[in-house]
């Protein structure tokens, strides 16, 4: 099993250490692959867009916090990308590294992760 990375920001952190999940969401240029959590293979991302984390709709630093990530369910995003929209998929890939991308189509439990207390981000976004 390939050791993946989630990356997050702040009140993504807080809902994860509350609830002892991590809970996909909706694309919102590809609602019909229905809630995706987002991962990667890549442990210290050269920037957000490499991971597809742009910041055009939050300010929050979505590479804040890491969680480890070991599950059986994660699908390399090659094998989903066809089932969305070619033009949102190729906007999306244009930012970033998409062969380093990996999603979960269901909720994480706590069984399928852990916190990464070690990492620290390399550089700040300034809000």
């Amino acid at each position: 099993m390939i050791e993946l990375y989630h990356f997050t920001c702040d009140h993504g952190h807080t809902g994860i250490a509350r609830t002892w999940r991590i809970l996909p969401n909706v694309h919102p240029f590809m609602r019909n692959l229905g809630p995706l959590i987002w991962l990667t293979d890549l442990a210290e991302p050269p920037s957000p867009e490499s991971v597809g984390l742009t910041s055009q709709w939050t300010t929050c630093d979505r590479l804040a916090y890491r969680y480890i990530v070991r599950t059986r369910a994660a699908l390399p995003w090659s094998e989903v990308r066809t089932r969305a929209a070619s033009s949102a998929v190729a906007t999306l890939e244009s930012y970033g590294q998409p062969e380093h991308w990996y999603v979960v189509r269901r909720p994480l439990t706590a069984s399928e992760f852990s916190f990464d207390e070690s990492y620290t981000r390399k550089q700040k976004v300034q809000p």
